[in-house]
């Protein structure tokens, strides 16, 4: 044998297989020692595994509560595959078997829970995600001062120097408001916590009128355009990410859900929150939300009242969700999605444009 073929052959050996896209499981869990006599409990778990920034990034998702979250490790030797997910308030998740093509025979494991699955490979996932930090939001009502400060970060509208005296959305809201006489936030923003979005109007106002107040300071601003629109197919808010632009959806949690439609424009929605993602497979499409309110209590959290999974992050020192993955259908029906703003940016002044270009021979 040639040293060529003998390199070429190591390397299909030692080349790991791929584990990419929507696997698919049932997990078949021994009753208690206590109640042999019971059936094995059984339950279905989502494996979505994509490459990302930093490699394979994922998540697993279960209506069995306990275990729906981002997957921590992702570990594939030769022909056996390991992934792990830290599960907020619970045992760590561990998956772990050997593949042979599209199946994975895995055993979960779980604290003292040790159970045999069976995984089939569905399809291919397409990943996206922009890097946008989410936020809590400093006041009540602030949903909507949040969301734009998230905006406004992300098209730089807002910078680091701007929060040296207040927090970021501390000044958007004097920058929204300064000048009215009604304005008692110059120095303080506290009084001013039940400023809430209470319109499209008001919401869109927010997002382009900010930006316009800091450029007439004379401060090299992005100009921001935000356009007003109903739920959003996946294919349109694919897009609309693929070209590097969140999108502002307006939610009503805990409205009730046989709402009629016609009444949406009459009710507007309760509360804002920024789509930063998405992950599409064959079956079903999943939007990653940063949403500004710190739901602290699982049990009346709407996200996981829908079976999302949960971004953890920290506030004031304790670990809280930030961000969740939730499935498109869940967002329109679970948290009464009802309204979506289109963002784009022009990152040169128009007028510095068209200067530019008058000076040119």
């Amino acid at each position: 044998m040639s040293l060529l073929l003998s390199l070429s052959l190591a390397t299909v050996v030692a080349t790991a297989p791929s584990v990419e896209g929507h696997w698919e499981g049932k997990v078949s869990c021994p009753p208690p020692s206590s109640a042999p006599e019971q059936p094995p409990n059984i339950f279905t778990i989502h494996v979505l595994m994509a490459p990302g920034p930093q490699g394979l990034q994922g998540f697993m998702s279960s209506p069995r509560p306990g275990i729906s979250a981002e997957l921590k490790s992702v570990t594939v030797n030769e022909a056996q595959l390991r992934v792990t997910a830290s599960v907020p308030q619970h045992y760590q998740v561990v998956l772990a078997g050997a593949l042979d093509g599209a199946t994975w025979s895995a055993t979960l494991t779980q604290g003292p829970l040790s159970c045999p699955a069976k995984f089939q490979r569905l399809s291919d996932l397409q990943l996206k995600t922009l890097p946008i930090a989410p936020r809590a939001q400093a006041q009540p009502h602030w949903s909507w001062i949040t969301v734009g400060e998230m905006v406004f970060r992300h098209y730089g509208v807002v910078v680091a120097k701007d929060t040296v005296d207040s927090s970021a959305q501390c000044h958007i809201v004097r920058a929204l408001f300064s000048g009215s006489e009604q304005f008692q936030c110059q120095s303080n923003c506290s009084p001013c916590e039940s400023m809430s979005g209470g319109s499209s109007v008001e919401v869109a106002g927010m997002l382009t009128s900010v930006p316009r107040r800091l450029a007439a300071s004379g401060r090299p601003v992005p100009r921001l355009y935000a356009a007003g629109a109903p739920v959003l197919p996946a294919s349109q808010m694919i897009q609309e990410l693929e070209q590097g632009n969140p999108i502002v959806v307006g939610l009503s949690p805990g409205a009730p859900s046989a709402l009629p439609a016609s009444l949406h424009r009459f009710l507007p929605p309760m509360h804002a929150a920024l789509v930063t993602g998405y992950l599409k497979s064959s079956a079903e499409t999943w939007y990653l939300v940063n949403d500004p309110y710190p739901f602290r209590d699982p049990l009346t959290n709407p996200y996981v009242q829908q079976q999302s999974v949960p971004v953890m992050g920290l506030l004031q020192g304790a670990p809280i969700p930030v961000a969740y993955w939730i499935r498109e259908s869940a967002l329109k029906a679970g948290l009464q999605w009802s309204e979506s703003f289109l963002l784009s940016a022009e990152q040169e002044p128009r007028e510095r444009k068209e200067r530019n270009s008058k000076e040119l021979p």
